[in-house]
């Protein structure tokens, strides 16, 4: 009788520490039995993480005849109409013609290429040396046909054209328009809702931000090409023609809601904001933008047909996944 008592006793005991440990311990780990967040003022960006490709109004210039070049101007450097930008000594006597080094980008330009007896820039503009043969692919009349498919299998790499010499035909330097350059990236489909004609984006880029317009927006397959437009400095404007950004859409500050907190009733959204007496009232909230998972909203209050609807504040406490009416 005596054992049967301790082995009650000893369930007993340990029921009430199983207990505790459900109530108290696993809260404190995995936060399991939280109802509530404490709503905090910050930045709600939305972003989309891509490949730009730069296109530019650009020229490329190259020799009518084999010669030794010397340079009065370097790269990236801003010229005005008129400037010399190279001379040739033409050789007397051409040499035994041999494989050009840019073979491939002499073919991808074709006839495009403008062969001078001399190097006199005929407009203002932005020299480089870096050349990749693209520049009458990636142009601003040509940039809404892009398809990414072909473009995504281009081999882009922009060659250092510095030489001591030349072959005839081969391309030299070329100059750029600064004064307005434009981007293309493709998007998937599930993003081109951010995106609308004349709206201000940032392209966070490798050497610094670029503010841009958006253009135009094309469906193309299961993507979307997306346009930019800008007249921002940016360092390697003229040197690369491809490099991956991130694209921001939206950038703003407020109060942040968990999406899965905010919930409808009376067809308006809201939340639930815990009172001192430990009940829930519904407040109404305004969406500012959304990443998916957490929605920046309107502070303190908002005005909806000319009248002024009161809602969250800064350190409200609100009810997390609440049931939907």
């Amino acid at each position: 009788m005596k054992l049967a008592k301790k082995i009650i006793a000893g369930l007993f005991v340990l029921s009430l520490i199983v207990l505790y440990v459900i109530i108290y311990a696993v809260p404190n780990v995995t936060g399991a039995l939280t109802q509530t967040e404490i709503l905090q003022y910050g930045n709600l960006k939305t972003t989309d993480n891509v490949n730009c490709y730069f296109v530019r109004n650009e020229k490329v210039y190259g020799a009518v005849r084999a010669g030794s070049i010397n340079y009065y101007v370097g790269d990236a450097v801003h010229v005005k109409k008129g400037t010399r930008i190279l001379d040739i000594a033409y050789f007397a006597q051409s040499p035994e013609s041999e494989e050009s080094e840019y073979a491939g980008i002499t073919a991808r330009l074709g006839d495009d290429v403008i062969l001078l007896a001399d190097f006199i820039s005929e407009f203002n503009g932005i020299t480089s040396y870096f050349i990749d043969g693209y520049e009458y692919y990636f142009t601003p009349d040509t940039m809404n046909g892009l398809r990414y498919d072909e473009v995504s299998e281009l081999g882009i790499a922009p060659e250092n054209v510095v030489r001591d010499s030349t072959a005839k035909g081969e391309p030299l330097y070329k100059i750029c328009d600064n004064r307005e350059w434009y981007v293309v990236c493709w998007v998937d489909a599930g993003s081109v809702s951010k995106y609308n004609r004349g709206k201000s984006v940032t392209i966070e880029l490798p050497l610094g931000d670029v503010k841009a317009t958006i253009m135009d927006i094309v469906e193309d397959g299961d993507k979307w090409l997306i346009t930019l437009r800008t007249n921002r400095y940016y360092e390697e404007f003229a040197r690369v023609r491809m490099a991956p950004a991130t694209v921001v859409t939206s950038n703003y500050s407020g109060i942040i809601v968990r999406n899965e907190s905010i919930a409808a009733k009376d067809g308006q959204i809201g939340v639930y904001i815990k009172t001192k007496n430990g009940t829930y009232v519904f407040k109404p909230v305004k969406t500012i933008t959304t990443d998916g998972q957490n929605s920046l909203v309107e502070v303190s209050y908002y005005y909806e047909n000319g009248n002024r609807v009161d809602t969250v504040n800064i350190y409200d406490e609100v009810l997390k996944a609440p049931s939907h009416d």
